[in-house]
């Protein structure tokens, strides 16, 4: 057997098994995103306890803060800080509130920066993220988990984000965690818990 012969099937292996891979990747994609989608159309709220934690390079010491996080269809949320002070941010169609612990501010969701963190929430709840051209996107399976990552495509975000790593339960398709990894090393990091499902009713908590 001639050597080119020889180094030909070692690496057509190699291709059958990253032709492999690459199909069972793209399978686990369209699976988790029709499950997502089935799933959306029996949710019409999401309520869930947070724990963020934000590493910064410039200091030692983590900080860690808390609360609960409310979404409700079409376009209601509401990010809930409790410790270690009261901080929240509403996003309510077309204006966004905060509350900075002693000043609260009502301003335009069509604000660039606000509404590139809108269609962020949204589309992360609703699955539309995973599809959009602003993003590279990768799905990897393990045990009961879905671990989505994320690669900016546009400028702005480029500048400021490395990657963007989601978990998934796949049989539930409920967010677990939320990792952001910025350009020079900085860190969040969101963990949820105690999800519930179309139990909002009262919608003056996004006033």
């Amino acid at each position: 057997m001639s050597n080119s012969k020889l180094f030909l099937k070692p690496l057509l292996i190699i291709l059958f098994i990253l032709s492999v891979i690459a199909t069972s990747a793209q399978d686990i994609k369209q699976e988790f995103l029709q499950r997502m989608n089935t799933a959306n159309e029996e949710i019409s709220s999401i309520q869930s306890d947070f724990v963020q934690k934000r590493t910064l390079s410039i200091m030692e010491d983590i900080l860690i803060s808390s609360g609960e996080f409310f979404y409700k269809k079409p376009g209601l949320m509401k990010w809930d800080q409790q410790l270690p002070s009261q901080y929240y941010f509403i996003l309510n169609r077309a204006k966004v509130i905060r509350f900075d612990g002693q000043k609260r501010k009502v301003i335009s969701a069509n604000n660039p920066q606000v509404a590139h963190f809108k269609d962020f929430i949204i589309g992360t709840v609703n699955g539309s993220i995973f599809e959009s051209e602003q993003f590279l996107s990768t799905f990897t399976k393990t045990d009961n988990k879905v671990t989505i990552v994320l690669i900016p495509q546009q400028k702005s975000m480029k500048k400021r984000i490395e990657s963007i790593q989601l978990v998934f339960w796949y049989d539930e398709i409920v967010l677990l965690e939320v990792i952001i990894m910025e350009k020079g090393g900085d860190m969040t990091a969101i963990y949820f818990s105690n999800q519930k499902f179309n139990t909002i009713t009262d919608i003056t908590i996004f006033n």
